[in-house]
């Protein structure tokens, strides 16, 4: 056998177990599906919270700026005023959500809702 005809049996056989091996591997398509369902999972978020002893809701959404993911962040408390703290432009989704407490109980200090001491628990 000469050098040439080994290269090709050689490339064959790589070129075979490449075929095999890529077919029993999951498809980049199945791999990013996953990954993003996973991200969505956890990334969109709506908790219930007490706020001063109100029912709360903070609700939580990923968006993309500049090729990077960012967090948006909205409290609101139905049964109690019709203030909606807002945490913007947060690449960590929980920096987003404490931005949203802190900038609802702010409006509703200005409002005379709360004292500045239940404020004080939250900024």
């Amino acid at each position: 056998m000469t050098s040439s005809t080994s290269r090709v049996g050689v490339f064959s056989l790589a070129c075979f177990l490449l075929i095999a091996s890529a077919s029993a591997r999951p498809q980049l398509g199945d791999i990013l599906g996953s990954v993003v369902s996973t991200f969505l999972e956890n990334a969109v978020k709506t908790t219930e919270i007490t706020i001063v002893d109100n029912y709360c809701v903070l609700s939580r959404s990923p968006y993309m700026k500049r090729f990077e993911v960012h967090y948006r962040a909205d409290l609101k408390c139905p049964g109690w005023t019709t203030i909606v703290g807002k945490g913007r432009d947060h690449t960590n989704p929980t920096n987003s959500e404490m931005e949203a407490i802190k900038d609802f109980i702010r409006q509703a200090l200005e409002k005379g809702l709360v004292t500045d001491e239940e404020a004080a628990l939250y900024l």
